[in-house]
């Protein structure tokens, strides 16, 4: 007999008399096979993206629009942020099982808010408002459009649309504002 039979006899004799040593050989082979893969997925191969600084963070007609908007809302007790994520300001109900919270979750981690308003004392926020633009007549961003709306009224946070222009008038957007807040006033 061969080194190699007289090896694969007592192996299977051991075996055969207690597998325990079997056990502990094929955990050490997944344990070994598993620092190869994390080693490989962390190895750089798929972390190594490349990215370009895209140079600002609003379009042109949001950054026209927000300069309306803080103009018209100089004197008013408002700080106004911009490209807030949704999930940083509505979050879904408790009561929900793990599954449909998640599911609710993901349904606004990846969507924001054109602009917030937020009271200039305790920041906290007072109504969202949303620029219109002509994507807005999509079919997808229009779904997209009547989901938010039911998630901020379901949440009791007002949503206020401007459609896109070219020109505002500044006591036209602060009015509009300050009704869309004080509906009774």
């Amino acid at each position: 007999m061969d080194f190699l039979a007289v090896i694969l006899k007592t192996w299977g004799d051991a075996i055969s008399a207690d597998p325990f040593p079997l056990y502990h050989l094929l955990g050490i082979f997944v344990f070994i096979f598993l620092l190869f893969l994390l080693k490989f997925v962390f190895s750089g191969k798929y972390t190594n993206f490349k990215y370009k600084y895209s140079g600002k963070l609003f379009s042109n007609a949001e950054h026209s629009f927000f300069l309306v908007l803080r103009q018209a809302l100089l004197n008013d007790d408002y700080e106004i942020f911009a490209k807030v994520r949704i999930a940083d300001v509505l979050t879904p109900e408790h009561g929900l099982n793990r599954r449909s919270h998640n599911i609710a979750f993901y349904r606004i981690a990846f969507k924001h808010f054109d602009y917030v308003l937020c009271d200039k004392n305790t920041l906290s926020v007072v109504a969202a408002i949303e620029l219109d633009d002509k994507s807005h007549n999509q079919t997808k961003t229009h779904n997209r459009d009547i989901f938010i709306e039911k998630a901020c009224k379901t949440a009791g946070l007002k949503l206020i649309r401007f459609p896109c222009r070219a020109n505002y008038h500044l006591e036209s957007v602060r009015n509009k504002v300050i009704s869309s807040l004080n509906p009774s006033g």
